[in-house]
């Protein structure tokens, strides 16, 4: 008699196969939902970066065109500010400076506002972001400069005044789900005009 041929696999060779397809399942979900998770972590980091930049030169355009003493009026106070209230020159009228509205610029809370007519009852106002931090990247609460660019406890949006240069800083911070927050921070010098 001859011995009959093997036509199939065992059980514990099926439960084996099935066990090896299942950690590759596995290996393949795996690398995937990391390569989601990086992929929507740097999505999201792109989108603050975007809008601190979007707010960052609306605010620049502001300052560029206010008065430098409207910005830091107090010659005695140190040259750091977390607001400005000023009026754009329009240009000259017949040998006259004319002058636009009274404008504010700064940080309520955690947005940036823009004002118009401030504290009249014509004001009208934009909230050009809700995202800022209440202090600056690296910085405490705590009467030191923890960050190390000679401001002390500075705010989320800050202006520094050097002859007729004014720099401005804005922090940014998003709450993510999973982990700590997202945090952009940016920064522009412009030359105030008037």
């Amino acid at each position: 008699m001859r011995p009959s041929a093997r036509a199939g696999f065992t059980l514990i060779e099926a439960l084996f196969a099935m066990a090896l397809f299942a950690v590759v399942v596995v290996k393949i979900t795996m690398v995937l939902d990391s390569a989601t998770d990086a992929s929507s972590q740097s999505s999201s980091a792109m989108t603050l970066e975007d809008q601190a930049r979007r707010v960052l030169d609306q605010v620049a355009y502001k300052v560029m065109g206010a008065d430098r003493d409207a910005l830091f009026p107090d010659p005695e106070s140190p040259n750091f500010s977390t607001e400005f209230e000023f009026q754009a020159s329009f240009g000259m009228d017949e040998g006259e400076e004319v002058f636009g509205p009274m404008e504010w610029v700064g940080s309520e809370g955690t947005s940036v506002v823009w004002k118009e007519n401030p504290a009249m009852p014509e004001e009208r106002r934009v909230k050009w972001c809700n995202l800022v931090r209440p202090f600056f990247a690296g910085e405490v609460a705590n009467g030191v400069d923890d960050n190390g660019n000679g401001l002390t406890d500075e705010d989320g949006l800050s202006f520094t005044l050097k002859g007729n240069a004014v720099t401005i800083r804005l922090c940014l911070e998003r709450a993510r789900r999973e982990g700590d927050p997202l945090m952009q921070y940016v920064e522009t010098v412009v030359t105030v005009r008037n």
